[in-house]
This record gives C-alpha cells, structure tokens and sequence, in this order.
C-alpha cells in the first residue's frame, strides 16, 4: 500500500508541472483564427485596411513610419516584389 501511495505522489510531481504548458498550447492556436478575421482586400491580397493602392491616402501614415518602397509605390512590408517571401503569403 506505501508503494502505492509513493507512485501517485511520483505521479502528481511529474503531471502537475506540465498542466501550465499543456495550457499554453492551445493559445497558439486562437491567434491564427483572428488574424483570419480581418477582411483582407481581395485585389492586392493585404489587409483590407491597411492597403495603400485602394486607399491612397493611407500611404502618409507608411511613409511617416519609415515603411515605404518608392521604387514600387507601396509599403515595404507590402512590396512582394522587393520581398518574394510576401508572394507565398497572397500578398500581390
């Protein structure tokens, strides 16, 4: 009967601490299903309110951040044509 007792205390020591991590796992999984949420805009493939080709007046406030590819006249973190990897993302 002690050893019995001794086991499910072994086994309480070693559950118990991992209860925090098994929580933190689903976390992960909630923040892709609001980034989802976010209507993107279809033409250019970037959040509907952030695009600067269908709302010209938003490219002030990337230009004021420093965030701003002239060559292209789009936000850097916008121009998949500077950064491909955007393409893989939809970004058009």
């Amino acid at each position: 009967m002690r050893s019995l007792r001794c086991l499910s205390v072994v086994v309480s020591l070693l559950v118990v601490p991992a209860l925090p991590a098994l929580a933190e796992d689903k976390k992960p999984a909630e923040a892709p299903k609001a980034q989802a949420e976010k209507p993107k805009c279809e033409e250019h493939g970037v959040q509907k309110s952030l695009c600067t080709r269908c709302n010209p007046k938003l490219a002030a406030v990337f230009k004021a951040k420093g965030d701003w590819c002239a060559e292209h006249e789009r936000p850097e973190s916008q121009c998949s044509i500077c950064h491909p990897e955007l393409a893989k993302q939809g970004v058009k």
